[in-house]
């Protein structure tokens, strides 16, 4: 009954509803057709971008590795697999905990403890260790990841490689120390170092202190009796002592000429000295070209007379004057003079020559001769102190080798140079160059010599203490002075200095320097301070002729200064004007 109920109706449709429903179905079954095309489409994108996917991940240049809650690895790249040194099967479901080095366990325990849950980034720095107990550094970058629909979140976490870094951060921290080590090695040396050059500037100092005490203590040792050969010779030869016969006076005048040869001779020692050590310096004023040119060869000429030798002087056109240091430039020429007269055989010649060069800014002295020559050898260590070209010459000529090295001593104080052109047999030519320049080319004024006056005739004898230890020297300027009406006092100390000029009240005090006990500096002091003979003339006459000795004395409060030995009659033109004139 049923079926017939149901099936009535199919059996009624019409061919028209039947074709209707065949044509349904075939949309039905293309559409299904189409979806099936969709599907398997995004079914293929799907296992493309997985595979994009996993490649990525598994084949990513750094370490991947995901974990649970408990740290145990859910998944991991192979990257992160070949880190581990274990395949990827293996480290699944294994606590990464097991591949930490056991001495950064806690470092590991407080790193997963600090873990953001609000998914911040965090980092950590540790050891690992591989099964094969390789041990490597990594860094760890965590970031924990919620779970989706209420499931357990997971923690990924990036492992970097950090063993080259921390290799070479160990190895630049060693080499830092090291740095650090040797800078604090090089330290405590320029320390050292300091320390010793400390000490050695001090020893230094002393050694020139030394060495100017010894200067100073020669000076004064030779001088003194130097001045009192060459003071006797003066002397005697104003028959002081009496009438002398003529082979008399010219032993006086080979006595006088070896004093004065060894005068020079010390004086040069002494430049030498000073200019050494950089003590000395330069009076620089206007020079006269031919007075000093004229000089010079007036130093020399009785000794080129005695050899026949043929002096000539040429100065350039024009050229009348220099800034220069006149009594250094006059040792400069003498000294080369009197060389090329030395070494120039009889009837030769000698020339002193000055030019300029007017663009170079310099003036040249060139001194020749038509001497003996120097070899090339010789021609640069003829200006080293002490040296001369063969010392066969010293025998023959005399000397010691000092004349070349001041002269080059004091050209370069100068500022200048000097240079040797020499042919052995033919002669030499020595050229001496300094600055100079067209504004300096201006002769100096003329000042008028003064008057030599006559030495008074005192009424009353003026009276003087003289102080000197040196007896002969005392005796000697007693008797000059007693022959010239002076009544004179001595003493040998600046006590009794002191003690004379307090008592007698002279009306001049000579005194040297160096005395026993209270020296002469101290006795000046201590007479200025008195106001009852602050006012008396004093002079010096010493035989200390270092450096700055001038300077203190007239510091102390000095009148004159004079050096032994000196002139005679300069002594008593300079005595006679420290003392009111008699009345006419």
């Amino acid at each position: 009954m049923l079926e017939a109920v149901g099936a009535e109706p199919t059996m009624t449709q019409s061919p028209e509803e039947r074709e209707r429903l065949i044509h349904e179905l075939h949309v039905h079954q293309i559409e299904l057709e189409l979806q099936n095309n969709e599907l398997r489409r995004i079914q293929e994108d799907l296992e493309i971008s997985r595979a994009r996917y996993f490649d990525l991940y598994d084949l990513a240049p750094v370490s991947y590795v995901t974990l649970n809650t408990e740290g145990v690895i859910q998944e991991v790249n192979f990257t992160a697999a070949t880190l581990l040194g274990l395949p990827r099967s293996a480290l699944l479901q294994r606590s990464l905990t097991i591949f930490i080095f056991p001495e950064d366990q806690d470092i590991y325990y407080r790193y997963r403890r600090d873990l953001d849950p609000a998914g911040r980034l965090l980092g950590c720095e540790l050891r690992m260790l591989r099964p094969d107990k390789a041990l490597f550094w990594v860094r760890l970058e965590t970031i924990i990841v919620p779970g989706a629909s209420g499931s357990a979140a997971t923690t990924r976490m990036v492992l970097s490689d950090i063993t080259t870094r921390v290799a070479a951060e160990v190895a630049v921290r060693e080499l830092n120390a090291t740095l650090e080590r040797r800078v604090d090695e090089r330290t405590a040396e320029l320390q050292a170092s300091e320390e010793r050059l400390r000490r050695m500037n001090l020893d230094l100092e002393r050694a020139l202190r030394l060495k100017d005490e010894f200067l100073a203590m020669m000076s004064h040792e030779l001088r003194t009796p130097l001045s009192i050969v060459l003071s006797l010779a003066e002397a005697l030869n104003e028959d002081l002592y009496g009438p002398l016969t003529a082979a008399q006076r010219r032993a006086l005048v080979t006595i006088s000429q070896s004093g004065r040869h060894l005068l020079a001779l010390l004086s040069d020692i002494l430049d030498l000295a000073r200019i050494a050590v950089e003590k000395d310096s330069l009076d620089r004023a206007p020079v006269d070209i031919a007075i000093i040119c004229q000089m010079a060869l007036l130093m020399v000429e009785d000794a080129a007379q005695a050899k026949d030798l043929q002096i000539s002087r040429l100065i350039a056109p024009g050229l009348v004057g220099l800034r220069a240091d006149e009594r250094r430039l006059m040792q400069i020429l003498v000294n080369l003079l009197s060389n090329a007269v030395k070494f120039t055989p009889a009837g030769g010649s000698v020339a002193l020559e000055v030019t300029a060069n007017v663009p170079r800014d310099h003036i040249q002295f060139s001194v020749w001769d038509s001497g003996i020559g120097i070899a090339a050898e010789d021609q640069e260590r003829i200006f080293e102190p002490f040296i001369q070209a063969d010392a066969r010459l010293a025998r023959q000529y005399g000397g010691v080798g000092l004349g070349l090295a001041l002269v080059r001593r004091l050209v370069e104080l100068h500022g200048g140079s000097i240079r040797l052109v020499s042919v052995p047999n033919q002669g030499s030519r020595f050229i001496v160059s300094l600055p100079w320049s067209a504004a300096e080319n201006s002769a100096p004024a003329v000042v008028a010599a003064p008057e030599v006056a006559a030495l008074p005739i005192w009424v009353t004898p003026p009276r003087v203490v003289l102080a000197d230890d040196h007896e002969p020297s005392r005796n000697l300027y007693t008797d000059l002075l007693t022959s010239y009406g002076y009544e004179v006092l001595t003493a040998r100390t600046g006590e009794e200095v002191l003690a004379l000029v307090d008592a007698h009240q002279p009306d001049v005090v000579i005194l040297d320097i160096q005395m026993p006990g209270m020296g002469g500096l101290e006795a000046i002091r201590r007479i200025r301070k008195n106001p009852a003979s602050a006012g008396v003339p004093i002079l010096v006459l010493t035989a200390l002729a270092m450096l700055g000795e001038h300077e203190r004395c007239m510091a102390a409060g000095a009148n004159v200064y004079l050096t032994k030995p000196a002139n005679l009659h300069s002594l008593l033109a300079t005595l006679g004007g420290l003392l009111p004139q008699p009345p006419g």
